[in-house]
């Protein structure tokens, strides 16, 4: 007894295997982790069961070693008939454990089955039930490798691509990406298109395309018959989802049967109270096996020259002639005409792929009615299309997204919010969270962007982005040093990513360091490894070059970089693209003329959209104040233009046009009326509201929109040289401050650039206030 009670502690728990027993509670314990994780994982549960796992396996320590050392003496009652202390304590840990697991760690993606409204082809409203909130899934459909030894199959894997990816948007809650739609992320990498990259790089490419899945299939034949073997892998984790081993001799038959493979291991299917469509991939496209040869041919050299319209025009009417019926094939004629000019052509293309794409499940024939709406300029019909098929299919991002623009000038960003939470709701989790923190911070509500940003680090720990965008809440704030640190960082950890340079030159160029921005930007082009980046570089630098006036040497950055550019970007949507900041150089000199001319060029396309094009220039012109000559007739007709789009877009034509016509007190009474939603739409063009109160006696308002916006470092030096006019009779030194900072932004403009002539007036009014002051 007396060498029992001389023994230590130590001893003691030695002898009664405590630390033995508790090593192989936690060995065990670390297997049963390992084992949760893969059940979250592969069947999408609720990312909390790890943390509840966690919590009771720490929590039940106390509780273990107890058990351990009191176990020759845990009878259930003694003599006395009462229980012993330690199954007190072990009884009471293990409730403590339960209990806490059950209050704590919980969150919106533990919610059980769900049920949501929609409404069918009939138009008749259905029920459907989902297992969870996060009801989108998302999959990269890489191009099938080739393991034929015949080079010229490389074609199949394209099209497989595409046939699996299509084949597997007919059920509604998933978002697929085949190889065209991966394209543009081969440039951001440096990748030869059309390739098959290893594993590591694909999974890249998923995640910057922002899916959830990816595949990696190979193909080969044996006896006659196709072999398919490969894995669907997990964007997260890297980790295999689902082995794919198919074998017939028809790819089609082939590609249903992948399909149904995905199908039955990814989790939580939409299930609904009617019949899902489900069609065999050879109705989706073209059954024609040399059909869709030339379908995939034409669409694979319009990725690798877009400007060789002809040929991928001739290819795609190859495919139609083979296959009257193939509706994709008719689009992709009707595509490439609009881009060559021929609408009328295009317009009638785009009525057939809608013809013969009534066969198709619904969801698969919006992307073909776009096009009509769109190519004919039928903005009300385009936006009833919207609107139906966010009713018809709420767990589709794009509706949400095509009506963004509308909601916010018809019925303000508070409605939008609501909008894109209705998305968020429906499944949309990641895209919504993005689009709902960018409105967040457009309207200043910083502290609910924060809390978005938040929820997103939390959904999507793996996703890329999430710190860069807590640099714009700081940089929306003025807080340039802040942001900069971050971006910084995140410079160290990928010195190639091209969008961290070319924020930190913004920023520099905001905090009036403009020779660090340039020489940051002239850096980036010059080390430039990819088009993407050599694109983004360019850009940037014309855009400076444009806000210090010097308008000649923007005009050749721009003009390069069109000349770049359409090596991936077909002419008509490069030169819309940089039409507007074109017009504004060429109005920032005076030469309407060259305006005249670009609109003509870009008319070519699309005539009945060169109204929208000058309405939207000759508003900017009003905006900058560079005096442009507007005719009557031809701005009235603006009006009708804009009404297309609601009476948000109403109110701002007549806004625009009471200001062109000198009626500033209607501007005023417009805006106060407005309750705001014009306001937050010209937020990027704070000068012009400004005007408008300084030209109505309100010096005071138009000096708190100007002040604002330099408190947020703003790059626009329009506005320093609208606060210096504003102090100009209040406070001639405040002015002469604001106005340097304005000159020295251009002190290199061109001669004729007109706000640099008007600062040039305003500085000699000041100088001789000075000297008759003196």
């Amino acid at each position: 007894m007396s060498s029992e009670t001389n023994k230590t502690w130590i001893q003691q728990l030695w002898d009664k295997k405590v630390p033995q027993y508790l090593g192989t509670y936690f060995a065990v314990g670390f297997g049963l982790l390992q084992f949760v994780e893969f059940l979250t994982t592969r069947y999408d549960l609720s990312q909390y069961l790890v943390d509840k796992y966690l919590l009771v396996w720490f929590t039940l320590v106390p509780a273990i070693t107890v058990l351990i050392y009191f176990s020759d003496q845990l009878n259930p009652k003694t003599d006395s008939g009462t229980i012993k202390w330690p199954k007190y304590l072990i009884i009471g840990n293990v409730i403590i454990a339960f209990v806490l697991a059950g209050l704590l760690f919980n969150g919106d993606t533990t919610q059980q089955t769900e049920v949501v409204k929609l409404t069918n082809e009939e138009g008749k409203e259905i029920k459907a039930f989902v297992p969870s909130l996060k009801k989108v899934k998302t999959i990269a459909c890489f191009q099938f490798e080739n393991l034929t030894t015949n080079e010229e199959q490389d074609w199949l894997g394209v099209a497989l691509s595409y046939l699996l990816s299509t084949t597997l948007d007919q059920r509604p809650e998933f978002y697929t990406y085949s190889q065209y739609g991966l394209h543009p992320y081969y440039d951001q990498l440096g990748l030869p298109a059309f390739t098959v990259p290893n594993v590591g790089m694909q999974r890249e490419i998923a995640q910057k395309s922002r899916n959830d899945y990816f595949s990696r299939i190979s193909f080969t034949k044996k006896d006659g018959q196709f072999v398919f073997t490969g894995d669907l892998y997990s964007s997260k984790n890297g980790k295999i989802v689902v082995k794919i081993n198919v074998q017939n001799a028809d790819p089609y038959v082939a590609i249903d049967e992948i399909k149904q493979q995905i199908y039955d291991k990814i989790p939580n299917p939409l299930k609904t109270g009617e019949s899902q469509i489900d069609l065999p991939s050879s109705t989706l496209i073209s059954e024609n096996i040399e059909a869709l040869e030339y379908f995939t041919q034409s669409r694979i050299t319009f990725y690798k020259n877009p400007t060789g319209l002809e040929e991928v025009i001739s290819l795609a009417k190859r495919a139609v002639e083979l296959d009257p019926t193939c509706a994709v094939c008719h689009y992709y004629v009707a595509d490439p005409l609009y881009g060559m000019g021929k609408r009328n052509e295009a317009i009638l293309s785009a009525k057939k792929a809608i013809k013969y794409g009534a066969s198709l499940p619904e969801r698969l024939q919006f992307f073909l009615k776009e096009m009509l709406y769109g190519i004919s300029n039928n903005m009300d019909a385009y936006i009833k299309l919207q609107e139906m098929r966010r009713k018809m299919f709420p767990y589709e991002f794009s509706p949400y997204q095509r009506l963004l623009p509308l909601y916010k000038t018809n019925y303000g960003l508070d409605s939008t919010m609501v909008l894109i939470k209705e998305a968020i709701a429906n499944g949309n989790v990641e895209k919504g969270l993005l689009t709902l923190y960018n409105l967040q911070v457009e309207n200043e509500d910083y502290i609910e962007a924060e809390e978005t940003l938040n929820r997103f680090s939390k959904e999507f720990p793996d996703r890329e982005q999430d710190r860069m965008k807590y640099a714009n809440i700081y940089e929306k704030q003025g807080r340039i040093a802040q942001a900069k640190e971050i971006l910084l960082e995140e410079e160290t950890i990928d010195p190639l990513n091209t969008t961290v340079q070319t924020r930190l030159a913004y920023l520099d160029f905001k905090n009036q360091d403009i020779e660090s921005a340039n020489d940051r930007i002239d850096k980036g082009i010059k080390e430039s490894t990819t088009l993407s980046d050599s694109l983004n570089f360019l850009w940037i630098k014309g855009y400076f070059l444009r806000m210090r006036g010097q308008v000649d040497k923007s005009l050749k950055v721009y003009a390069d970089y069109e000349q770049l550019g359409i090596k991936r970007t077909p002419l008509n949507v490069m030169l819309t693209r940089t039409l507007s900041v074109k017009c504004d150089l060429y109005q920032s000199i005076n030469q309407p003329e060259k305006v005249d001319e670009l609109l003509t060029e870009v008319s070519k396309y699309s005539p009945e959209s060169k109204i929208a094009y000058k309405c939207n220039i000759q508003a900017g012109s009003l905006f900058r104040g560079y005096d442009m000559e507007i005719k009557d007739e031809e701005f009235l007709a603006c009006g009708e233009y804009y009404k297309t789009f609601g009476d948000g877009f109403e109110e701002y034509f007549e806004l625009v046009n009471s200001y062109r016509l000198g009626n500033y007190d209607k501007c005023l009474t417009i805006l106060e009326e407005d309750k705001g939603r014009i306001k937050k739409l010209l937020a990027d063009a704070g000068y012009f509201l400004a005007d408008i109160y300084f030209k109505n006696g309100n010096i005071k308002t138009a000096k708190d929109i100007i002040e604002k916006a330099i408190e947020q470092k703003t790059d626009e030096p329009f506005y320093y040289y609208r606060m210096a006019v504003i102090l100009e009779n209040e406070n001639k030194k405040k002015a002469r401050e604001y106005l340097d900072i304005a000159m020295q932004y251009w002190s290199l403009a061109d001669k004729d650039f007109i706000p640099f002539k008007k600062a040039n007036g305003l500085a000699k009014r000041l100088l001789i206030y000075d000297e008759d002051k003196s």
